[in-house]
């Protein structure tokens, strides 16, 4: 994960600013998103700008892949 702030980031992170102040609703009217887009970002916020970095979806194991044989 980049250590810089994005504009994405800003830009989420002011989101969720103005939404712990006015709340959801409000938020999603200036913002023009939806709430459920607001309150995808506000259970993952934790108060700094790295949690709202979108994580990756690459699956950690894959339990159907073959298993390298190593040879004797």
């Amino acid at each position: 994960m980049s250590k810089s702030i994005t504009q994405d980031l800003a830009y989420r992170q002011s989101l969720m600013k103005y939404a712990e102040k006015y709340g959801v609703n409000r938020a999603s009217r200036k913002y023009n998103k939806s709430r459920s887009y607001i309150y995808f970002w506000k259970n993952r916020w934790d108060g700094t700008v790295q949690s709202l970095d979108y994580r990756s979806r690459r699956p950690t194991i894959t339990p159907t892949s073959t298993q390298k044989r190593s040879r004797k």
